[in-house]
């Protein structure tokens, strides 16, 4: 045998061995996760819009989603250990920790409150009042109207209930999931209806419906909204365990804020992979709308003192919770 060719070989074999053992190396850390989701409405795909924008894997972790009812079912899949991390709202972290359960907050992923209010177009245009009064005057107009919200619990029938009672408008609300809310107005069962994206907004596309309240660019008073419609929930057992997995699902979050700024292109079109049944049109009008509310910034004890207020304005029982520090709900 030649040596010298049987020595290139080698150091040829050697130095691809070399080059090879970074990606391996960062194949091998990879983290693996797996995740709650709250639904699938749009503000509950945050997790996936990411995926599908390779954040995830960009920080060097491997997501397995879990896709639950509710915001309730995320955080009692993760206080029964079925997933590391829930996408649910701060009422079930409030809630979890009034009761005793050692469940934290690790991210901020939605400021502000989710669902907004659409009336039909028909009965807005009897009510004298335009769609872009003082919002005293628009929660005024709602007396007398049958409101649709997803529960008598729902962040959502909390604030448009306690808002609309402030200016003295008695509504009458309805529940029911929201993809029937549509179908609901449309058949003149409900003068309108409070939802989040994407099912807010077929009718104002189309004509049928108007905008009254954009619950994100929160347009109502700050003592009748929460602070975050959402937030990653995990136990504490978990951060201590994982601290490194905690920072780099935080480092996702942030990356796909910096994105809504500055790469709104690229968000827009994980929105239309994720829901592929959108037009261009409508995936403009929902970035427009949600973009602001994306853009969420960190907790602070602060805020977590207003979501116990809010939480029980709600009428929500929280034995426990006078004898919980705000600042412990939130990691690190």
């Amino acid at each position: 045998m030649d040596w010298k060719r049987w020595l290139g070989a080698g150091l040829l074999g050697a130095a691809m061995s070399m080059a090879a053992a970074p990606a391996m190396a960062q194949a091998q850390a990879k983290q693996k996760v797996t995740m709650g989701l709250a639904g699938q409405s749009m503000i509950a795909s945050i997790p996936r819009f990411a995926q599908e924008m390779g954040l995830f894997d960009k920080r060097g972790l491997e997501v397995s989603f879990v896709t639950l009812d509710s915001a309730n079912a995320s955080a009692t899949a993760l206080l029964a250990g079925s997933v590391e991390v829930a996408f649910a709202g701060p009422v079930e972290l409030i809630t979890a920790r009034s009761r005793g359960r050692d469940l934290v907050s690790i991210a901020n992923t939605y400021g502000g409150l989710g669902g907004s209010l659409v009336l039909s177009k028909a009965v807005a245009d009897k009510l004298g009042v335009a769609a872009n009064a003082p919002i005293a005057d628009r929660m005024r107009a709602l007396k007398g109207l049958t409101i649709a919200s997803p529960s008598a619990t729902s962040a959502y029938t909390v604030t448009y209930k306690s808002a609309a009672s402030a200016v003295g408008a008695d509504v009458k609300f309805t529940y029911m999931a929201m993809p029937a809310m549509l179908a609901a107005m449309q058949s003149g069962a409900i003068q309108g209806y409070v939802a989040s994206a994407p099912f807010w907004v077929p009718p104002v596309v189309n004509g049928s419906g108007v905008l009254w309240v954009a619950g994100p660019k929160a347009e109502l008073p700050a003592e009748f909204r929460p602070r975050s419609n959402s937030v990653l929930l995990t136990q504490r057992d978990t951060a201590k365990a994982k601290p490194d997995t905690i920072k780099r699902i935080q480092a996702v979050f942030a990356d796909f804020v910096e994105a809504v700024d500055k790469r709104p292109a690229e968000v827009k079109a994980a929105i239309a992979k994720v829901f592929p049944s959108l037009d261009a049109r409508t995936v403009d009008v929902l970035f427009e709308s949600e973009a602001l509310a994306w853009r969420a910034k960190p907790l602070t004890p602060a805020d977590i003192t207003h979501e116990i207020a809010y939480t029980k304005m709600g009428g929500t029982a929280l034995p426990q919770i006078e004898s919980v520090d705000p600042a412990t709900m939130l990691w690190p």
